[in-house]
């Protein structure tokens, strides 16, 4: 067994705080994350954490979807959000009866059913892309653009490090026992 490193041991602790911090409990817009997360796959056709033009701030919501596209699959959703569909059939329901997302037939399966969002949900993403930009504006102000621009850096360099660790083991555990 190696040592255990200060450095090490201090960043895990540090990202520990990030995942039971008291922040993760606010509700933008008074919607829970998934909902947030569901809505923003149908608005933007990917997974909203996935790097999108970051520079188009704020996100043209109206253009991001045009309101011609099919929408998505329930089995779609769930794949970018890496979840079972089981998890985020309530969701979506919930939604639907708030009239922020509708379902219809796919026109190409009609066994299969795409689900859009309405304008009520993308203005519900509006409202809780400006209440979240109110905040790290805010933060911006607390550290100075410098430090946040380092701290930008820095984690996006951290998830990288991550995705990549996560996608050699995935590779890993599908060779079996013939490693090399």
């Amino acid at each position: 067994m190696t040592g255990i490193d200060p450095v090490a041991q201090k960043l895990l602790y540090s990202i520990m705080q990030f995942n039971k911090g008291k922040w993760r409990q606010h509700k933008p817009h008074g919607r829970n994350h998934n909902e947030i997360m569901v809505l923003g796959c149908l608005l933007h056709g990917m997974h909203p954490g996935e790097q999108l033009n970051w520079q188009d701030n704020p996100p043209d919501f109206n253009d991001t979807i045009e309101s011609n596209h099919p929408g998505m699959k329930v089995s779609e959703i769930s794949a970018l959000l890496r979840v079972k569909s089981p998890t985020i059939t309530p969701v979506i329901r919930g939604l639907e009866d708030e009239g922020l997302v509708k379902r219809t037939m796919d026109p190409e399966d009609r066994r299969a059913v795409r689900i859009t969002i309405t304008e009520a949900g993308r203005e519900i993403i509006r409202a809780a892309h400006q209440e979240r930009m109110e905040i790290f504006n805010k933060l911006v102000e607390h550290l100075g653009e410098q430090d946040s621009t380092q701290l930008a850096e820095l984690l996006t360099k951290v998830y990288t490090f991550f995705d990549t660790l996560t996608s050699l083991q995935k590779d890993d555990s599908t060779r079996g026992d013939d490693k090399p």
